[in-house]
């Protein structure tokens, strides 16, 4: 009952796009929340908070998670001492969520790049040596012969360049791979072997070549960066796998060749071009036997032919790499 002077309170009813949003999520089975929608699961939360971060009423929040949870199948959040606390499933649901979030704003802020530059961009990743000591004189080189072009070039693990290519993070990625590439294969742009490099001092720079037996193991550094290297080489040599206690190791091939720079007769093996345009004065570098061909090779995405641009990028590489 109202008084005399009392007005009657207007009904709050969601906003017309919370009303508009639940209207799409109840029919739409298969809809998957965005980061925004599942608040953040890294605590627990009081129901006041989460309406406050979603800017949305109380009764909107709980409806929509009560339609969401019917729409996924399981329960997001139970509620623990007047919180709510996120349920396992709500946790991965989450971490998933967020890579969806993200993933969506990468291709707005691409879409907003071909809107604002039209020509276009090429985005390239190498290992960190080639990166480093190539990649650089090869966007210069690239630019000669397309100067509006944009260009995005970074450095990637070995072990990680296929995967950032296949994700659409680059278009375009050059990593070492075993063994020696077909000549016929369009993407092979260099072959090399792995090297064993040492002080240019050290008893076994006077040999042509260096053999497993002639290293002393706990002078050697040994690199750990990529699975596929590391099994090539311990096929050959099965105690490479068989390391000290006391064994230095890295996951970089240049900081292995500047410990071995610095160190007390220490000595590494590495794959070639780790070696273009690094200054080895004052090292040694001998093939390591029995041979083991590395080649450096170009990878794409696999499910579109790689743009004009892209072909002459990768030509680029391989003069780049031919000269040094």
């Amino acid at each position: 009952r109202l008084s005399g002077k009392e007005k009657p309170r207007r009904l709050r009813l969601p906003g017309l796009r919370t009303r508009a949003y639940l209207r799409r999520l109840s029919r739409a089975p298969t809809k998957i929340p965005t980061a925004a929608t599942v608040p953040s699961v890294q605590s627990g939360f009081s129901r006041t908070k989460v309406v406050a971060q979603l800017a949305m009423s109380q009764p909107s929040v709980s409806k929509s998670l009560a339609l969401i949870e019917q729409q996924m199948g399981f329960s997001l959040f139970e509620r623990y001492q007047g919180k709510m606390q996120p349920t396992a499933e709500a946790r991965a649901l989450y971490k998933e969520a967020l890579r969806v979030h993200q993933d969506r704003l990468r291709f707005e802020r691409f879409v907003d790049h071909i809107r604002q530059y039209r020509v276009g961009q090429l985005r390239v990743c190498a290992t960190p040596a080639l990166a480093l000591n190539i990649l650089p004189l090869a966007v210069a080189r690239f630019r000669q012969s397309f100067p509006d072009y944009g260009v995005v070039a970074d450095m990637c693990l070995n072990n990680e360049i296929e995967t950032a290519v296949e994700e659409g993070r680059y278009d375009l990625g050059f990593l070492v791979k075993p063994g020696y590439e077909p000549e016929e294969n369009p993407l092979a742009i260099c072959r090399g072997e792995m090297v064993c490099v040492l002080p240019g001092q050290h008893p076994l720079a006077q040999q042509t070549e260096i053999h497993w037996q002639d290293i002393p193991t706990r002078d050697l550094v040994y690199i750990t960066t990529d699975a596929r290297l590391v099994a090539m080489i311990a096929e050959e040599v099965p105690a490479f796998r068989q390391r000290q206690v006391a064994a230095v190791e890295t996951n970089r091939y240049s900081m292995a060749i500047n410990l071995v720079r610095h160190g007390n007769n220490s000595m590494t093996i590495v794959d070639s071009f780790s070696l273009q345009g690094v200054d080895t004065s004052g090292l040694a570098v001998r093939p390591f036997r029995h041979a083991l061909p590395v080649s450096v090779v170009a990878v794409t995405d696999g499910h579109s032919t790689l743009s004009q641009p892209g072909e002459v990028f990768a030509k680029v590489m391989t003069e780049l790499m031919a000269e040094t």
